[in-house]
């Protein structure tokens, strides 16, 4: 439900200790029973309002009892597959939308959190071409080195600055911290040069330690939709 005057609507919150980037596909497992009834409740609405918020946890714990403290920039998910389990536990995959500001958080009558929440807007830019390109380029032999054989670095990396800066960043082996501030960041300009700087980081981490794994890019699927 969404306030038209003040652009406020409200959002069904799910706590994680991890960040879903804008651009970015996320498989979860659904084993609580506050969140196998979000399933069920969203599952009974039309496939255009099947969507929820994922929000990284600061301070606490996404099964505690407490309210958790929670970062204020969150991501909408939208779900993308749901496969029921015969125990009542869901396999879902879920891609990631706008962005939002949280203003208040609040226990419905449902067990999970409602968010009444407003969406976050890009800081509008230009941006140079070539700096698109390295970007993207930066970011293939980065995922080439850590696994030649990993399906990702084959496929084509968006020429739009915001969604390439999130795609690379949901790829980055990165702390939540890390994460949340590069989702906080508006411009896509100041995100790209920030992935770009980490790639540089890990890149040079990799080259004098290359016996560091890096399983993280094959579990993490990219999708320019």
């Amino acid at each position: 439900m969404r306030d038209e005057e003040t652009g406020l609507k409200m959002l069904p919150i799910f706590p994680l200790n991890t960040v879903l980037m804008p651009h970015q596909l996320m498989p979860l497992h659904i084993f609580e029973n506050r969140y196998r009834r979000l399933m069920a409740d969203l599952l009974a609405l039309p496939e255009s309002e099947q969507r929820f918020g994922i929000v990284s946890i600061v301070k606490g714990s996404e099964t505690n009892e407490d309210l958790p403290q929670l970062a204020e920039i969150g991501t909408i998910a939208v779900l993308r597959k749901t496969t029921s389990n015969p125990d009542g536990t869901f396999e879902i995959t879920v891609i990631g939308g706008e962005r939002f500001d949280i203003k208040s958080i609040s226990v419905s009558k449902a067990p999970y959190l409602i968010g009444e929440v407003r969406t976050r807007k890009e800081t509008p830019i230009s941006f140079d071409k070539d700096t698109i390109t390295l970007a993207q380029e930066k970011c293939i032999d980065f995922m080439m080195m850590v696994d030649a054989d990993n399906d990702n670095a084959s496929r084509a990396l968006p020429d739009e600055p915001s969604a390439l800066s999130f795609l690379i960043a949901g790829l980055l082996p990165l702390t939540s911290i890390e994460q949340q501030g590069l989702l906080n960041i508006d411009d896509a300009n100041l995100r790209l040069k920030a992935v770009m700087k980490i790639i540089n980081r890990e890149t040079i981490l990799m080259q004098e330690i290359p016996s560091v794994p890096a399983p993280f890019l094959t579990r993490v699927t990219i999708s320019p939709n």
